[in-house]
């Protein structure tokens, strides 16, 4: 497994150990995890080149050396103004920006490879998350400081979230069943306004705040976005487990890591 010490990486590596697996180095696996990469839009526009290099050329190298490969793309290959909402795998790939463009590019890479399974993951949360650019975790940060949370758009914005722990299972199922040379959306399929998220996380935390809304929604960030998860489905019958206000309530319970 690559990116092993991240949010799905550590999720990923406790599922693994307990159904009894065995972690190994890359070279000697039979199943490889690729989730290294460059994960957050920011940093991607500042540090593009660097950014081709962690999520294009890393996934070249690791997935071309692998007998069979599961590969952690992300639902922003669509880009941000997707025909139909959820959206089918079979949408166009769309990227906007560094992020976007980087993980399009190793997204078609993976597919070109013998014994390379894609995920499409959506926007993930859970207990672990250090990004506190990030939807969640940041609102937790504000919540945990006593100050009020900054919602950058108008709050309307929407997206699919998926609890990181059904992330790994789903990750799990793709290595057991998934078709190599297939992309398969990994989402709940529901859309989630940011303004409810950050609301449902008040109303657990107890604090007596009002979110700052700033109206500036960041570029690509706008409108709604969700998945269709027909084919992973169908494909290894797997399903989230977790509701977003259990999996919030989680989160925010879950001791500091």
């Amino acid at each position: 497994m690559t990116g092993a010490s991240g949010l799905l990486g550590r999720h990923l590596v406790a599922a693994l150990r307990e159904r009894g697996d065995e972690l190994v180095d890359v070279a000697d696996a039979d199943v490889v995890f690729h989730l290294a990469a460059q994960t957050t839009v920011p940093a991607a526009r500042e540090d593009p080149v660097g950014t081709f290099e962690a999520n294009v050329a890393l996934a070249w190298r690791v997935l071309s050396a692998a007998p069979r490969a599961v590969f952690a793309s992300s639902d922003q290959v669509y880009g941000p103004r997707p025909p139909v909402v959820p959206i089918p795998e079979t949408a166009p790939l769309d990227p906007d920006g560094p992020y976007a463009a980087s993980k399009a590019a190793a997204d078609l890479i993976a597919r070109s490879l013998d014994g390379v399974v894609v995920a499409r993951l959506v926007n993930l949360y859970g207990p672990g998350d250090r990004h506190e650019t990030r939807l969640v975790p940041g609102t937790i940060a504000a919540l945990r400081a006593g100050r009020a949370p900054v919602i950058r758009g108008t709050g309307e914005e929407a997206r699919d979230l998926l609890y990181v722990e059904d992330a790994a299972a789903a990750l799990l199922a793709l290595a057991d069943a998934g078709e190599a040379g297939e992309a398969y959306n990994v989402g709940t399929g529901a859309v989630t306004r940011v303004r409810d998220v950050v609301q449902t996380l008040i109303d657990v935390s107890g604090v007596d705040v009002e979110p700052e809304i700033l109206g500036l929604t960041p570029p690509g960030e706008g409108g709604a976005r969700s998945v269709d998860t027909t084919r992973i489905r169908a494909a290894t019958g797997w399903a989230p487990a977790t509701t977003l206000d259990e999996g919030l309530r989680r989160t925010w319970h879950a001791p500091p890591s």
